[in-house]
Parts: C-alpha cells; sequence; structure tokens
C-alpha cells in the first residue's frame, strides 16, 4: 500500500501509513527488550536490538520518521538559538581575566530575548505538530544540554589563561557578504596565508554583533549563512574548538535527516528512494 502511495504521488497517505508501521515497530522491539527472560538479558541478540530501538525512537521522536518538516525545523531552530546563545556567551563574558570582557546591557537583552522567543516559537510548534511533545522535548534536551552545559562550566571553570583574551574567538571571510550554501565548509579558518589574510576577528563594537553567533549556527546547522564566520585557529581554548566540533558534528546528522525528510515529502524527490 505504501509503495502503491507513493507512487501515484499520494505522500500524505504513504508517509502516515510508514509513520505507524514504525511506530509498531518500534513497540514490538521494546517488547522484545523488556519482556524477555533474566536468562537472555546482555546476550548479543538482546544488545544488538538497544541500537534499533534508540535509531528508530530518536527518528520517530524528532521528525516523525521523516514525515513532518515542520517538526524538524523547529527542531534546528532551538539547536540555533541554543548554542548561539553558548557561543555568545563564552566569547563576550570573561570576567575573570585582568582586562574583563562583558557585554553591554542592550547586547544582553537583545541576546536573551531573541534566544527566547526562538525558543519559545520552536516550543509551541513541537506541542501542536507531534503527538508525544514531552518525549521529544525530552529527547531534544538529552542531545542538545548535558554535552554544551558540561563543556560551558569547565571553561568558566578552569578560567581562561593564553594570548588574544581582548579579542573575539570567531572570525569572519571579509572578501564578501551574500547568502550562499556552506555544505563543505569546515568550521575553522584554513591554514594557508593566502587565505588567512582574508579572515578578521568579528567586531564587538557593533548594535547587531549578536547576529554573528546565529550567523555562525546557521552555518553549521542549515550549512547556509549570510557571512563566512569560522573559529580562529590560534590561542584557542581546546573546550572551546570541542563545543564547536560538536555543533558541526549536530549539523551534519541533521542535514542527511533534512535531506531525507525532503525526499520523502516532495514527490519528485520521493520516487528517487524506492527506483
Amino acid at each position: 500500500m505504501i509503495r502503491n502511495f507513493r507512487s501515484l504521488e499520494q505522500i500524505t497517505d504513504a508517509n502516515y501509513l510508514e509513520y505507524k508501521e514504525k511506530q509498531l515497530k518500534a513497540k514490538t522491539i521494546s517488547d522484545r527488550l523488556t519482556k524477555v527472560s533474566w536468562r537472555k538479558i546482555f546476550t548479543w541478540g538482546w544488545i544488538s536490538l538497544i541500537p534499533q530501538w534508540l535509531s528508530l525512537n530518536l527518528l520517530l521522536l524528532l521528525g516523525n520518521y521523516g514525515t513532518d518538516i515542520n517538526l524538524l525545523f523547529s527542531l534546528g531552530i532551538i539547536t540555533i538559538a541554543l548554542f548561539s546563545l553558548l557561543f555568545w556567551l563564552i566569547d563576550r563574558y570573561r570576567p575573570h581575566i585582568s582586562q574583563p570582557v562583558i557585554p553591554d546591557r542592550a547586547e544582553i537583552m537583545m541576546m536573551i530575548f531573541s534566544c527566547s522567543v526562538a525558543n519559545l516559537f520552536s516550543i509551541i510548534n513541537i506541542l501542536v505538530t507531534t503527538d508525544r511533545p514531552w518525549l521529544t522535548l525530552m529527547a531534544i534536551a538529552i542531545i542538545l544540554l548535558p554535552i554544551p552545559m558540561i563543556i560551558t562550566s569547565l571553561i568558566y571553570q578552569r578560567g581562561r589563561y593564553h594570548k588574544l583574551l581582548d579579542t573575539s574567538y570567531f572570525v569572519e571571510n571579509g572578501e564578501f557578504r551574500e547568502f550562499r550554501l556552506l555544505i563543505g565548509r569546515l568550521p575553522i579558518m584554513p591554514r594557508f596565508p593566502f587565505y588567512r589574510d582574508r579572515f578578521m576577528p568579528i567586531i564587538w563594537e557593533t548594535r547587531w554583533n549578536w547576529l554573528n553567533y546565529y550567523d555562525f549556527s546557521l552555518n553549521n546547522i542549515f550549512k547556509l549563512g549570510f557571512n563566512d564566520i569560522r573559529l580562529r585557529d590560534r590561542h584557542l581554548p581546546g573546550l572551546v574548538a570541542a563545543l564547536v566540533w560538536y555543533q558541526w558534528c549536530l549539523g551534519v546528522l541533521y542535514i542527511v535527516l533534512l535531506l531525507w525528510t525532503l525526499s520523502r515529502t516532495i514527490p519528485g524527490l520521493n520516487l528517487l528512494i524506492y527506483f
């Protein structure tokens, strides 16, 4: 029935049936994991079911198994807002150094307000579009919160003792300002001197400086951006680099999930999966 619906380009019906099918499959795997004799626990057959159960439930919770592009966009916006706030905090709030770096009140209010609004609308959308919103929000929190929070707390706990403390960790390519696709872009600046000369630290004193951190997260998650903003490679704390690379890796997984979902919801692309 699913193949017939797809061949007739009845994408909504095909996705609904497949979503229900995967829900039943997830429940079956869950029953096999829980309703089993204690002698069979931790055997290879039992352990091999755990990755299947985990991956299937994540696909169901984070995108209704590739059937809800709206839900997936909400996930991306939450990720961008959270990491933008963390990057801004790490970069702009450095109180325990000889010449403290602290943003002004207007910048603080704009950053907190923009992050709160983005998260609020995304959470409301998740509550409306999915049938298990609290489990979806819990899955998002498990992916996004523990590791970034641990890294951020370690940065402030250990302090910062390196050169270039009075300049940003982020640099932008001053060669152009245009909207473009950045799928192949890595989050760190190139080492070749000819290209290095093009990158300059982002300017803190401008009124709209806080938008640079959103632009950087947009580059890492949606692989789109207005400016080519990257991480500097000189006198850079390893924990800052770890946080950036963690978001970049999440972005690679996210763009794969996004393209997969688009291929299942757009009729012309959807047929490529089966033929």
